[in-house]
């Protein structure tokens, strides 16, 4: 068979490391899932478009690229949701749809005759991801697909964000040649690198009480053990963001928490403190901005390929670059002495189920074998301090903080990550994306998921009006009062076998160690009081 425009887009996927296509195939983007299996990949059908964003958001997190296909219009708008929160979160996929054809277009353009799923504009898809991507072109002619597929994924492994990338869907099985050469996916160095290294440096070994903040870019590009070998060589206190959990050990010297403001006070105390704050591959979230606005006179950042030191003009700075200069500057002079870890204590199981409960018996599950994917809830300050075994056992999206992205991101991850996926999430998100536990089910993976079922949007309630959960007399806002589900039935309808409600500590524990005892999906519900909040709220 001849090599087809379908066969080059999955050559090009398969040559970084994809081999899974997620998505909800349609009549626009079949020759793609067609091919897949010939091409090596493997086609997974979700349950819905969103879940299917979701799905390769969280291998793309996992595994360094992800893929989607889903149906033109009413599948990519659909979607645009979850690539709109990987475009924030640094999480590089490549989304993949089949477009109009010359004759689709010709009958908009001539006679207002619309196309499948059109809304009556010629380019409604390209131009909608072009808000959230990294790039998004459209090859009309087999001729033009090498050029679009090369330098839109090149972008997406460099730049560590989506590209999409759209297809006239009558040219899927047109005759194409096989790619020649490597993709360029490195930036070269701007060539000021070891410049701001010795200024920063400098600055480091000049302050009292400097700090590293460490953020989810360094993930991203695979900048970990640089930035270890970094904080030991100064010998700094060091911190991370909440979606960098987990991206160094949390332990040895320096280590502070994790900075989540207000409520990890722990780190939110040691960075308020620090003379000096260098703050390596952050993403800033809106809690981050009186610290950026107000700092900006002890504050250095390194993101996205700039840098600026204090009240400086931003330099341009190829991250790899900085950060391995940075360590040959630090290996010049003796690290200083820094406050060693604790480690926390957790306390026996005891009594009804609690927030503060739920989040100690996990922590006591955690093993290197876990994932820990917390949903955008009332819990996710709880989730900061959970104590990851390891590098890379957590994934959150808590910069976008779409409820529903922990659920169907386990489907992705389960793909990409050689841990099991641990999902907590509030009801009010599961009710988000729950069909994905059918996606689950039906090919064969394994995460296990614990919803925290009290009944209302807590987290909204929070942020509305606290004084509901300290005042008995004090009602919730009647739009933040959910729909009770019964979870364990829902999850039975759907395949879930391993599908049960828990009451108490000591329960949650036994149904831990038995959902880890299987190589099921499992669905552990454990019920809260609605008025009960987190210790780091509370």
């Amino acid at each position: 068979m001849a090599f087809t425009v379908a066969d080059y887009v999955l050559k090009r996927l398969t040559q970084q490391r994809v081999d899974t296509l997620f998505g909800v195939p349609a009549a626009y983007c079949a020759g793609l899932f067609d091919a897949a299996g010939r091409n090596g990949v493997k086609p997974i059908v979700t349950a819905s478009d969103l879940e299917a964003g979701y799905a390769a958001d969280g291998y793309a997190r996992t595994k360094g690229l992800g893929a989607v296909a889903v149906a033109n219009g009413a599948g990519m708008l659909s979607m645009v949701n979850a690539i709109a929160g990987a475009f924030v979160e640094r999480s590089p996929v490549v989304i993949v749809n089949g477009g109009p054809n010359a004759t689709n277009l010709a009958n908009l353009r001539d006679f207002d005759v619309l196309f499948s799923h059109s809304t009556g504009q010629p380019d409604h898809d390209l131009r909608t991801y072009r808000l959230v991507t990294a790039s998004a072109t459209r090859a009309g002619t087999a001729a033009a697909v090498p050029g679009v597929v090369d330098a839109a994924i090149a972008t997406a492994v460099k730049r560590k964000r989506p590209v999409y990338i759209e297809i006239n869907r009558d040219i899927w099985t047109a005759p194409c040649p096989a790619p020649s050469g490597s993709l360029p996916v490195t930036e070269p160095p701007a060539g000021t690198e070891e410049q701001l290294a010795d200024t920063i440096v400098g600055l480091v070994r000049a302050a009292t009480l400097p700090l590293v903040l460490v953020g989810i870019e360094i993930q991203r590009h695979g900048l970990a053990d640089k930035v270890a070998d970094l904080i030991a060589r100064l010998g700094v206190r060091w911190s991370v963001q909440l979606p960098a959990k987990g991206v160094l050990p949390e332990q040895g010297d320096g280590w502070v928490g994790v900075y989540a403001p207000p409520h990890s006070l722990p780190a939110v105390n040691a960075i308020a403190q620090a003379d000096l704050l260098v703050m390596l591959g952050c993403v800033f979230p809106s809690s981050y901005a009186t610290l950026i606005r107000t700092g900006t006179n002890r504050v250095i950042t390194a993101y996205d390929g700039k840098v600026k030191i204090k009240n400086a003009a931003k330099q341009s700075a190829q991250l790899d670059a900085l950060v391995t200069a940075l360590v040959t500057e630090a290996a010049k002079a003796a690290p200083r002495p820094v406050p060693a870890a604790v480690d926390p204590v957790t306390p026996a199981a005891e009594g009804p189920l609690t927030y503060r409960q739920v989040f100690e018996r996990i922590g006591a599950a955690l093993d290197p074998s876990w994932l820990v994917i917390p949903d955008t809830f009332l819990g996710i300050h709880s989730a900061a301090n959970l104590p990851i075994k390891g590098r890379d056992g957590f994934l959150c999206g808590a910069v976008w903080a779409s409820i529903g992205h922990s659920v169907a991101a386990a489907v992705g991850a389960s793909f990409g990550s050689t841990r099991r996926p641990l999902v907590i999430c509030g009801d009010g998100g599961f009710h988000m994306t729950a069909q994905a536990l059918s996606t689950m089910v039906r090919y064969a993976r394994n995460p296990v998921v614990v919803v925290i079922d009290n009944g209302i949007y807590a987290f909204e309630q929070f942020l509305l009006d606290a004084d509901y959960f300290s005042d008995p007399a004090t009602q919730p806002k009647p739009y933040v009062v959910l729909n009770r589900w019964d979870f364990v039935k829902f999850a039975n309808g759907l395949g879930v076998q391993a599908a049960q409600s828990v009451t108490t500590a000591a329960a949650l524990d036994q149904a831990l160690a038995t959902a880890k005892a299987s190589n099921a999906p499992a669905l552990i519900v454990t019920k809260v009081n609605s008025r009960d909040l987190p210790a780091e709220l509370g």
